[in-house]
């Protein structure tokens, strides 16, 4: 069985959206003067690798605890995207040749490279999702948008469209997706997106992967 870790590690300093809260990993107890090892984290709910659940964008949306954990595995598709370009809107006719291989209830995963960039200014300046595209997506009845850039809306534009689409159509968003590039997007996969339950919250971070099926 082959599994793929799509997850960025988390560690001090780690990229962040600009504005979010910093990222600390640092020893709370030691070896050499406590009884054992313990780290102490602090970060956003959308740190690193993360899925958003509707509250994130939606006052009345669900939170993350409001989904069974089935939510957050299940099969889909990779869609190939590589030819877009900094700051290029991701439209309808780029994914009308995978429609055919979507089912509903799918995860779909956007690959660009991306992932490449990330850590550097370049990585702000992603594809992103016009409207129109989101809302053909969400009429498919897809479950999981995950994406290997920051941001499904434009974080150099800050303009909020794509969000509100999907998150309201129960959509839920992976966003900072690494190593999309290991995937094939000629087969289909088993995915695993699993955030902490984080009471209430509007998002987490995960730890993604995909198995071939």
């Amino acid at each position: 069985m082959n599994i793929i870790d799509l997850t960025h590690e988390i560690k001090t300093g780690i990229m962040r959206y600009p504005g979010d809260p910093d990222i600390s990993l640092t020893e709370a107890l030691i070896h050499e003067k406590d009884y054992c090892h313990v780290d102490y984290l602090q970060c956003g709910s959308h740190t690193g690798t993360h899925i958003d659940a509707p509250y994130h964008f939606l006052p009345d949306g669900k939170r993350i605890t409001d989904f069974p954990i089935s939510k957050f595995v299940g099969e889909g598709i990779v869609i190939d995207l590589r030819y877009k370009e900094a700051g290029e809107v991701i439209l309808p006719e780029d994914i009308e040749p995978y429609k055919h291989c979507i089912r509903e209830g799918d995860f779909v995963l956007i690959q660009t490279g991306w992932y490449y960039r990330f850590g550097t200014d370049e990585y702000l300046d992603h594809p992103y999702f016009s409207k129109e595209t989101a809302v053909f997506l969400a009429k498919m009845g897809i479950s999981i948008i995950a994406v290997d850039f920051m941001n499904v809306d434009s974080t150099k534009l800050e303009q909020w469209q794509a969000h509100p689409v999907f998150l309201s159509n129960d959509v839920l968003i992976v966003e900072n997706i690494n190593h999309s590039l290991k995937l094939k997007p000629d087969i289909r996969y088993r995915f695993g997106f699993l955030p902490l339950k984080l009471h209430g919250s509007d998002g987490s971070p995960i730890r993604a992967f995909a198995i071939e099926t």
